[in-house]
């Protein structure tokens, strides 16, 4: 039995659309600009979007809190302007527009509720694009110290731009989805409160470092094995964590470092503690044994202890 079919409905499942598909986030988005252009006059600004959306590797949360990633390009002199200031500029154009508007240290989020229960969240991500159009993000909170403020180089649009071209055709399609399959994973398998979770960014950025397409070729044309793709991703992932020491646990840890693509050039796993880390390889571990068994089972039902119940079984 081939359970590509399986996969492919389950893609169905979780996919999300991209803003120009999906009528009700495109709505939000454009809610929270014109209120920007309305409120910032006579500054401008050039936004882009950016996040899963724009790379076609959104899911469907399962807690129905929908993550909205926009960026607000002022063009200024970045060594003339405090970030913290420019940052204060969307910030007071979208306090109080909802209910809950927060000032975290890369971007502005803007929380959407239904009742009482989170709905969308709009990261606004500020940033500052000097005369030769290099992109500096602003970092830093309302009250930050002088030292806690910057101006990080970003090129978050060429690494958006790179992944949609990473593969072509079928392959693209291929990649993506199982971009996809690891997020749901993440979000069966992690809580979403805190970094305990590895984030759906250093997800893609290591499918765009191991992934490679898996088809064959049969009389009925080519035929694309997720099962083989997925398994051969997450073993890349588990081949490249690194034993190193933890003095406060008092033993070896497995740790992971993923440096991002483009600048800053980061680890974008950086932030998980030690203890967070080693728990991400338990899991890597649980997700390898789950694959392998249902490859050589041929069965769906460990793919979804591994993905969830909207893995079909049948």
């Amino acid at each position: 039995m081939s359970l590509q079919p399986l996969f492919r409905r389950f893609h169905e499942t979780i996919q999300l659309k991209q803003y120009e598909e999906n009528a009700e986030l495109r709505q939000k988005r454009d809610i929270i600009l014109e209120r920007l252009r309305d409120k910032l006059r006579p500054r401008t600004f050039e936004p882009f979007n950016q996040g899963s959306y724009a790379m076609g590797t959104g899911i469907k949360p399962i807690d129905r809190d929908y993550d909205i990633d926009i960026g607000i390009v002022f063009d200024l002199d970045h060594l003339k302007n405090d970030p913290v200031t420019v940052k204060g500029w969307v910030y007071e154009a979208v306090v109080g527009h909802t209910t809950s508007v927060e000032w975290r240290r890369p971007c502005i989020t803007v929380n959407y509720q239904q009742g009482r229960e989170p709905k969308y969240h709009v990261d606004l991500a500020v940033m500052a694009r000097d005369s030769r159009g290099t992109l500096r993000l602003a970092l830093g909170k309302q009250h930050s110290q002088a030292d806690q403020r910057e101006w990080q180089v970003d090129d978050r649009q060429g690494f958006i731009e790179a992944v949609k071209n990473r593969f072509n055709g079928e392959d693209g399609f291929q990649f993506r989805r199982v971009i996809r399959y690891l997020k749901r994973w993440k979000d069966e398998h992690f809580s979403n409160e805190g970094r305990a979770a590895p984030s759906g960014l250093s997800l893609t950025v290591a499918a765009y470092r191991w992934f490679a397409p898996k088809k064959s070729s049969t009389y009925q044309g080519v035929e694309y094995d997720d099962l083989a793709a997925t398994t051969a991703l997450v073993g890349a992932m588990r081949q490249n964590f690194q034993t190193t020491w933890d003095l406060t646990l008092g033993r070896s840890i497995h740790r992971l470092s993923l440096q991002f693509t483009h600048a800053p050039h980061d680890d974008v796993l950086a932030r998980m503690t030690n203890q967070q880390m080693e728990e991400f390889y338990g899991r890597i571990e649980k997700l390898s044994g789950w694959l392998e068994d249902a490859r050589k089972r041929q069965s769906a039902e460990p793919l979804q202890r591994a993905f969830g119940s909207d893995f079909p079984v049948s």
